[in-house]
């Protein structure tokens, strides 16, 4: 994505000054971090969905400095402009996101606009002249390809030395079940999660799964957190409630009826007898 390289972070907290101009300082930082993020997942192939990542209010406060409470008021905004999705997934539940391109270049290009049309004073248009004559006029309007001008090979540079996330060499895959690949560290991390005999569930799930329907997916690893674990949940919970019916009915069954036995006096079957 040309938009993530362009407004993305590394060890330094690089954040563009339109953006910041356009939805706050902190809202510009969280946005910078997400598109690092994005970046990141999308070099090692497990985007959910092609659009999906994670990140933890704890990753993104070491990356930005800023605290949970600050994290939340940005986040929220960036919402509120519909130029982030969120929505919880997986599990354990984990807070994931969605960069929406196209309001995010929306956004940027109409408070270029803007600043370009109003009038500044000389001190401060002094100091931003540099920014704005190098990427357009006031005659020109800012085009999707245009952003391909920006410096944003550094920017990348920077990001693959310097973010804290910088992807190890990508693992191969081994086959733990019938179509199903993950690396070491992906079953590894199942289990530490899930305990091994519950991996092996979930592993062979997904394993019959693809069998009968034919799917494939880039992540096997992702699928598990993404559906797997919960349809699991399901099968349990309704095995579980069918064992409760069949004890409940197995123990109505064996209930013998208990009546009352009826006393005689000692004469009645002798006058039964005699009739």
């Amino acid at each position: 994505m040309i938009l993530a390289s362009l407004l993305s972070s590394s060890s330094f907290i690089m954040t563009n000054k339109i953006m910041i101009k356009a939805v706050g300082t902190d809202a510009a930082i969280i946005l910078g971090e997400l598109c690092s993020e994005y970046n990141y997942w999308e070099q090692r192939n497990e985007l959910v969905g092609g659009k999906w990542f994670y990140s933890t209010r704890e990753n993104i406060e070491d990356n930005t400095g800023l605290s949970e409470h600050k994290q939340r008021i940005a986040i929220n905004k960036l919402l509120n402009l519909k130029l982030i999705e969120t929505k919880k997934m997986g599990i354990p539940c984990k807070t994931y996101y969605k960069l929406n391109e196209l309001n995010i270049l929306n956004c940027y290009r109409n408070t270029q606009e803007n600043l370009l049309k109003s009038p500044k004073n000389p001190v401060v248009e002094k100091l931003d002249n540099k920014e704005l004559n190098n990427s357009t006029t006031s005659d020109e309007k800012i085009e999707p390809q245009d952003i391909e001008n920006f410096d944003t090979n550094n920017n990348k540079n920077n990001n693959n030395k310097n973010h804290t996330h910088e992807p190890s060499p990508i693992e191969e895959k081994k086959e733990y079940a019938t179509q199903v690949q993950m690396t070491e560290k992906e079953y590894q991390d199942l289990v530490d999660t899930y305990g091994e005999d519950m991996s092996k569930q979930l592993i062979e799930q997904l394993s019959l799964y693809k069998q009968a329907k034919g799917k494939n997916y880039e992540s096997d690893y992702a699928a598990i957190l993404y559906w797997v674990t919960e349809r699991l949940r399901e099968l349990e919970k309704k095995d579980a409630n069918y064992k409760d019916f069949k004890e409940r009915k197995d123990k109505k069954s064996n209930t013998k009826p208990n009546f009352q036995q009826r006393d005689y006096p000692p004469d009645f079957f002798d006058s039964l007898y005699c009739n």
